[in-house]
């Protein structure tokens, strides 16, 4: 099976500061629900953060620490696709953090890789299933970015451009199965979801 990596770096600026992924909603956290739904779809599952993120080390979670962070979530699926590589692996799914609804047969779906997901006519770029062997590229084109000095280089379409990533589109017959957490209203939105056990099950 493929391996997965939650990329739960971010600063969650937008809500004020915070890690989105453990904002509680009466007794869950949009990462609970999240590995929850993962967890069936994957051989195994790490989490990508900054090392100043000290919540996630009491979880007893796999960490990958991110130490350039401020130059995007590029630098979490490189690490990725490394961590991907030592245990043997072919490809590696990512999913942020902040989704917590994504379908049960995501990967069945995605796969073959390079590819990733789409809903509403919006592709979600970091919802991808990565090859390892596009690591050295994607370490290329890092370098390539920092050197430029430019931010917007950092930027995952053109990546995944680069490397023919294609896009598959889920249907959306009610509830966007990639809603993320960015505000107030959606930090709302998923207490409601979970209250009502919808899309839980």
């Amino acid at each position: 099976m493929t391996p997965a990596v939650i990329l739960a770096g971010g600063r969650g600026l937008r809500l004020g500061g915070c890690d989105k992924p453990l904002l509680q909603a009466g007794n869950v956290t949009p990462l609970e629900v999240l590995l929850s739904r993962l967890r069936p779809q994957v051989s195994m599952t790490a989490l990508s953060v900054r090392p100043d993120q000290l919540a996630y080390r009491e979880l007893g979670h796999h960490l990958l620490l991110d130490h350039h962070s401020d130059e995007g979530p590029l630098t979490g699926v490189l690490s990725a696709m490394e961590w991907a590589m030592e245990i043997g692996a072919s490809q590696v799914l990512t999913v942020p953090g902040d989704t917590p609804f994504i379908p049960l047969d995501l990967v069945e779906r995605l796969l073959p890789g390079p590819s990733c997901a789409v809903s509403v006519q919006h592709v979600h770029p970091l919802i991808a299933l990565w090859p390892v062997s596009s690591a050295q590229a994607l370490s290329r084109y890092l370098s390539e970015a920092r050197l430029s000095g430019d931010r917007r280089r950092f930027a995952v379409r053109p990546f995944a451009d680069q490397i023919t990533t294609q896009h598959v589109v889920f249907p959306v017959a009610g509830e966007d199965p990639f809603f993320n957490i960015n505000r107030p209203e959606d930090v709302q939105h998923f207490e409601d979801c979970v209250a009502t056990d919808f899309p839980l099950t």
